[in-house]
């Protein structure tokens, strides 16, 4: 079964303090014009949302240019629910298996409907350290990897090793494990971000028996 781990882009949803907030209006209706047309205005760092280097880099890849595979494979989740700062020995307990893609589910995952300036954040170290055991993909249910009104030091860890952010994940529905994983991001010509629709389903564990 297919789990919806999107933010809803709905009016009136959090957004990062001074961010362009979300908002839909029709322009048209199907009543008045015959058929209902609907305009929207928002940061692309709004809800769940892929951070291209652009947005921290002014050398750095816009959206369209990151490989779509990035963003279609197997994923490993983790519970750091328990933790207020993700370090390298949280990230050393965890055993992590061999993967490409990471998402840690934080505390915000008991409000995700909420903005609270106190969510868990990265140590540029950990991602360091996830980058040495080949991360590329790195996923929060937080509004950023960075703490709120600090400087972009993990954002920076993330682009000195080539890995790639999602923000605004809402992993509550998900435990510890394997999942598949998709979350395409839009083809924003030169973005320096883009919404994603993201979804995952639990790998199922197959135990081989020996009948003979």
């Amino acid at each position: 079964m297919w789990i919806d781990i999107t933010m809803p882009l709905r009016n009136t949803m959090p957004v990062w303090p001074e961010d362009t907030p979300f908002t839909y209006k029709l322009d048209a209706t199907y009543e008045q014009d015959g058929a209902n047309v609907g305009q929207i205005q928002m940061s692309v760092h709004a809800g769940t949302h892929v951070d291209a280097p652009y947005h921290y880099d002014d050398f750095g890849k816009s959206i369209d240019a990151l490989p779509v595979d990035l963003f279609i494979g197997d994923v490993y989740i983790v519970d750091a629910t328990s933790e207020t700062y993700i370090t390298v020995d949280f990230l050393r307990a965890c055993s992590l298996p061999d993967s490409t893609r990471l998402f840690v589910k934080t505390k915000k995952a008991h409000h995700p409907f909420t903005f609270d300036e106190a969510f868990t954040a990265f140590s540029p170290e950990a991602i360091h350290f996830l980058a040495t055991h080949g991360i590329r993909l790195i996923g929060t249910d937080a509004p950023s990897v960075d703490a709120f009104g600090a400087p972009l030091v993990a954002h920076q860890a993330c682009n000195d090793t080539g890995m790639t952010i999602i923000e605004n994940l809402m992993l509550q529905a998900c435990s510890t494990g394997f999942y598949d994983f998709i979350g395409l991001p839009l083809a924003i010509q030169g973005g320096d971000a883009s919404p994603i629709r993201a979804v995952v389903q639990k790998k199922q564990q197959f135990v081989v028996t020996d009948n003979a």
